[in-house]
C-alpha cells in the first residue's frame, strides 16, 4: 500500500499526516511506503528528517522516501494526498488588500469573497498539473484534497478530470470543539451532524452521543453568554437562524456582505499596512529544535484531529465508519434543496467499498439560499478557468455578495491578473 503526500514540507499539514500514518497499526501488518513530495527541497528534507526520526521513535516499518518530482513516486500509489499553494501568506495578502482598496469589504479572503477567487484560480491552476500526472500514473488512486479553496478545487478535480477524489477538511472537529467549550463537557460526549459547504455548514443535531438527548436548546443558552471574541458572528447566526455554523468570524465571516464588520476592516495575519509580523507562524521553523533535540519529540508525535487516515483504515479493514463530513459533488441531492451541479459538505459512510456520502435533510431557506450562491460562484469559478474566459471572471465577481460595482470589479480583474500573471494562466 502506498500513500504520496504532496505538499508534504507543510509544518502542519506535513507533520500530521506523517505522524498519522507511523501511529496506524494496520499499516504495520502490511508493505506500506510514504512518499513525501514538496517543490522546496529544503522544507522536504526537514521534513524527511523527522519522519525518519519519528518512524524509529514510534518503531514503524513504514518505508519513507522523498522527492521533488512527483512523478518519481507517483506510480502505483493507492492514495495521494494535495496540499499545495504558491507563496501562501504573501499572495493571500494580495488577495485580501486589492480588493479591500477597490471597496470591496472582505472578511478573510481565503475560501470566499472577491479574493478567494484569484487564490482558487491559483491553487486550481497547480492541482490540474498534479492531477494530470496522477491520471497517467496511478489513475486508480483515490485523492484526498485538502488545498483551499476546498470546494472551488474540488469541483475542479472532480470536473475536469475522472479521478476519485474527496475533499477533507477538519471545520466540524472545530465545531465539535466550540460545542465542547460552551457545554463544558467533553467531545467524546457529543454528538454532531449536518452538511452545507465546506467553511459554511450548518449544524442540524448536537445531542448527547450515549442517551441521544437533544443539547441545542442548552447550546443556544449557554451561547448568549459565550464571550470569545472569534465567535461573535457564528453566535449571532446562532440566534437569527437556530443552527450552529462553522464557530470562527474568519470562516462564516468570508460569505456574507457584514463579514467584514466582525473582524475589524483587517485582515488577521498583517493587520492594515503592516507586514506580517516575524514571529508569525509562517516565518517560524517550527521543527527545528526538535531535529536537534532542544524539545522532546515525543510533544509532535501525537495523533491529529485529521481524518484521512481514520478513513484508508477503515477502507482497508472493510469496517463500517461514519465521519462527520466530507466534500463532494451534490449529484446524488445529498442535501435536497441544494443544486447538484456544485460541490457540498456531508457526512460520509466509509467501508471496504470506498467513500459513501450520506444524505442530509434538507436545510431551511434562510442558510440553503446562502449556500446556493456560493455553489453558482464555484460552477462559474471552474468555467472560467476551464475556458480562461475574462467575462465569466466578472460573472463570479457579481454574485460576491461585497461586490457592488462592475466598472470597479472589470478592474480589479485587470489588475489581479496582471499581479498574480506568474501563476495563472492567460484569460481572455
Amino acid at each position: 500500500m502506498k500513500i504520496v503526500v504532496i505538499g508534504a514540507g507543510s509544518q502542519i499539514f506535513g507533520l500530521r499526516a506523517i505522524v498519522d500514518i507511523l501511529r496506524e497499526p494496520i499499516f504495520q501488518t502490511m508493505d506500506t511506503e510514504l512518499a513525501l513530495v514538496d517543490t522546496s527541497d529544503e522544507k522536504l528534507q526537514t521534513m524527511f528528517q523527522i519522519a525518519t526520526m519519528a518512524k524509529a521513535r514510534l518503531n514503524s516499518t513504514v518505508v519513507l522516501k522523498a522527492a521533488t518530482d512527483r512523478t518519481l513516486v507517483l506510480s502505483g500509489a493507492d492514495y495521494v494526498f494535495i496540499s499545495v499553494s504558491n507563496r501562501r501568506y504573501e499572495l493571500w495578502e494580495q488577495d485580501f488588500r486589492v480588493p479591500y482598496l477597490y471597496g470591496f469589504k472582505q472578511a478573510y479572503a481565503e475560501n470566499g469573497g472577491p479574493g478567494a477567487m484569484f487564490h482558487s484560480l491559483r491553487n486550481i491552476h497547480i492541482i490540474m498539473g498534479i492531477c494530470a500526472d496522477i491520471e497517467r500514473l496511478c489513475p486508480e488512486a483515490y485523492v484526498f484534497n485538502f488545498s483551499n479553496p476546498e470546494s472551488r478545487v474540488l469541483l475542479a478535480i472532480k470536473t475536469l478530470t475522472p479521478l476519485r477524489a474527496v475533499g477533507l477538511c477538519h471545520g466540524q472537529n472545530d465545531a465539535l470543539n466550540a460545542i465542547s467549550r460552551i457545554l463544558g463537557r467533553p467531545m467524546d460526549t457529543i454528538s454532531i451532524r449536518g452538511g452545507g459547504i465546506n467553511h459554511l455548514f450548518w449544524l442540524q443535531q448536537v445531542c448527547d452521543r450515549q442517551t441521544g438527548e437533544n443539547l441545542y436548546p442548552l447550546l443556544k443558552e449557554r451561547a448568549k453568554e459565550d464571550q470569545t471574541p472569534l465567535f461573535t458572528l457564528p453566535k449571532k447566526l446562532l440566534e437569527i437562524y437556530g443552527m450552529l455554523t462553522y464557530p470562527d468570524n474568519t470562516h462564516a465571516g468570508e460569505f456574507l456582505a457584514c463579514g467584514s464588520e466582525y473582524m475589524g476592516g483587517k485582515w488577521v495575519h498583517g493587520l492594515e499596512n503592516r507586514k506580517i509580523s516575524t514571529l508569525h507562524k509562517s516565518k517560524i521553523d517550527l521543527l527545528q529544535s526538535y531535529l536537534h533535540g532542544k524539545k522532546p519529540l515525543d510533544e509532535i508525535l501525537v495523533k491529529s484531529r485529521e481524518i484521512a487516515i481514520p478513513i484508508i483504515a477503515a477502507i482497508i479493514k472493510d469496517q463500517p465508519v461514519e465521519f462527520d463530513s466530507g466534500n463532494t459533488i451534490n449529484d446524488h441531492l445529498y442535501i435536497p434543496n441544494l443544486m447538484a451541479e456544485g460541490v457540498v459538505e456531508v457526512p460520509i459512510r466509509v467501508d471496504g467499498r470506498g467513500i459513501h456520502p450520506q444524505s442530509i435533510p434538507a436545510l431551511p431557506e434562510g442558510v440553503a439560499a446562502f449556500c446556493r450562491t456560493q455553489m453558482s460562484i464555484q460552477i462559474l469559478t471552474v468555467q472560467a478557468y476551464k475556458e480562461r474566459s475574462k467575462n465569466l471572471l466578472l460573472q463570479t465577481l457579481m454574485l460576491e455578495p461585497t461586490v457592488n460595482s462592475i466598472v470597479k470589479a472589470e478592474a480589479l480583474i485587470e489588475d489581479m491578473l496582471q499581479l498574480q500573471q506568474e501563476y495563472l494562466p492567460v484569460f481572455k
